[in-house]
């Protein structure tokens, strides 16, 4: 039985020590990331939101919404491509709503709703101007956007905004 309890109070003593980091070689080690961030001031930020009248080709999609004789399918972080589907058969991409950062939106009546990376926008399209105005903009409702990898990006300034993430390897 002593033997047992010896050998339980060496083992837990090895598994603590292993926690314990007492510096060295570790010291140097530098986490790599396969991304780096794509980062815009606040003030040319507020102004990329935007309908483009020219469609885009669909080419990271995310989730999709459909409102009437529309579809929304999301370019993760870049906006939302506006699909007419009055014709089921044959639905036509007509435009693209460029969001920075988005990755959702939702629609009540006339109103979209969108996260615009760290902001939630509330927005209209007047089909007949094509045009987009952006009714309400509440700022840092959400948080900065991690990278792919899962990492937070710390060396930020105040006014510096995360809208998406670019492969570098």
């Amino acid at each position: 039985m002593k033997n047992k309890l010896a050998f339980l109070a060496v083992v837990s003593v090895l598994l603590l020590h292993s926690c314990i980091h007492f510096g060295g070689v570790d010291d140097d080690f530098i986490m790599t990331s396969n991304y780096e961030p794509v980062i815009i001031k606040r003030t040319a930020f507020e102004s990329t939101t935007m309908l483009e009248n020219t469609p885009r080709a669909i080419e990271n999609s995310g989730k999709i919404y459909v409102k009437g004789n529309y579809i929304f399918i999301n370019e993760v972080n870049e906006g939302f491509h506006l699909i007419n589907n009055s014709d089921p058969s044959n639905p036509q991409n007509i435009a693209f709503i460029k969001v920075l950062g988005s990755s959702d939106l939702s629609i009540k009546e006339d109103i979209i709703y969108a996260n615009n990376a760290t902001d939630l926008i509330a927005f209209t399209i007047d089909e007949s101007s094509e045009t987009l105005t952006i009714t309400k903009r509440l700022e840092h409702v959400f948080p900065q956007i991690w990278s792919p990898e899962g990492e937070y990006y710390y060396a930020l300034e105040d006014d510096d905004i995360i809208v998406n993430w670019e492969l570098i390897n």
